[in-house]
């Protein structure tokens, strides 16, 4: 990948719906790089940039897909070799000895050489008792990122609070930290956008009348549950299918090209949010059958 690819990457970028301030922030990050490289050649000092990142904010928010936008940036502007971005979460990195654990992490790395580590759910890490494997995982990753034993970036993301505490306990990741991007929670008028493209990839039209329906449901969903994540929306979108093909083939077959578009039947009235343990869910009428 040469820099030739850099204004279509941001133009990907541009794309996804929402997330503003994490646009802008990508952005600056490139100029910096870009501005260093032609300050390197023209002989100039420059202020050093870390390729390590932070994401915070709710989960479900477009992270992974800005992680990879990252990875394939990185490459563009000539910082990693590669650019693969390797996804891993806590089932990934912890075993069930500290020995087995740091082999994992380990090997996590090695997978990412030349490219970016993506630690998604961080928080999950974060150990509950002393003796949670969690703790030997980021004590493991901390430490690769400090001595770096190969060339990678690590991008660590999780909810603010999570991420806030894993910079004050490991000092590899305060550089990452300063540099952090906050993800901000999708309003309701950008989760019918992300449904519309999910509907747009089945070939299934999305009328006014239902875009106004499924307006009003985010809507009541957050009135509800201050609920925002983008992972609401398959679910949604998979419910209305189902209700989509039971409508449509009542008699056993299609019926002409009604299963060419949703109708406002097919969008399911909203559950009242449910405290969880782990905070607030929202789930849908009672035969979505999530929660």
């Amino acid at each position: 990948m040469t820099p030739d690819a850099i204004p279509d990457l941001l133009a990907e970028l541009d794309a996804l719906v929402g997330l503003a301030p994490v646009k802008a922030g990508v952005e600056r990050l490139v100029a910096i790089h870009q501005l260093n490289s032609v300050r390197v050649t023209a002989g100039k000092p420059i202020i050093a940039h870390d390729l390590d990142l932070m994401f915070t904010g709710d989960p479900g928010t477009g992270e992974d897909q800005v992680a990879a936008l990252i990875g394939r940036l990185y490459a563009a502007l000539g910082l990693l070799p590669a650019g693969q971005v390797v996804e891993v979460r806590r089932g990934d990195l912890v075993g069930a000895t500290a020995e087995e654990t740091q082999a994992r992490v380990q090997a996590a790395v090695t997978a990412a050489s030349g490219g970016v580590l993506f630690v998604d759910d961080a928080e999950q890490l974060i150990p509950l008792v002393p003796e949670d494997q969690g703790i030997v995982a980021l004590a493991a990753l901390a430490a690769a990122v400090d001595v770096r034993p190969v060339l990678f970036a690590c991008i660590v993301s999780g909810p603010t609070d999570a991420i806030d505490a894993i910079a004050v306990h490991y000092p590899a990741f305060v550089y990452a930290h300063a540099a952090a991007l906050e993800f901000p929670r999708y309003t309701a008028d950008e989760l019918v956008a992300i449904f519309e493209r999910g509907a747009e990839a089945l070939q299934i039209a999305v009328p006014k009348p239902v875009e106004a329906a499924l307006l009003e449901h985010f809507v009541a969903v957050h009135d509800r549950g201050d609920f925002r994540s983008a992972r609401y929306v398959p679910a949604l979108l998979e419910e209305m299918y189902a209700r989509l093909a039971t409508r449509t083939m009542a008699d056993g077959k299609a019926d002409g090209n009604e299963h060419r578009r949703f109708a406002v039947a097919d969008v399911p009235e909203p559950a009242s949010a449910i405290a969880a343990d782990t905070g607030i869910r929202i789930g849908f009428s009672g035969d979505l059958g999530v929660r």
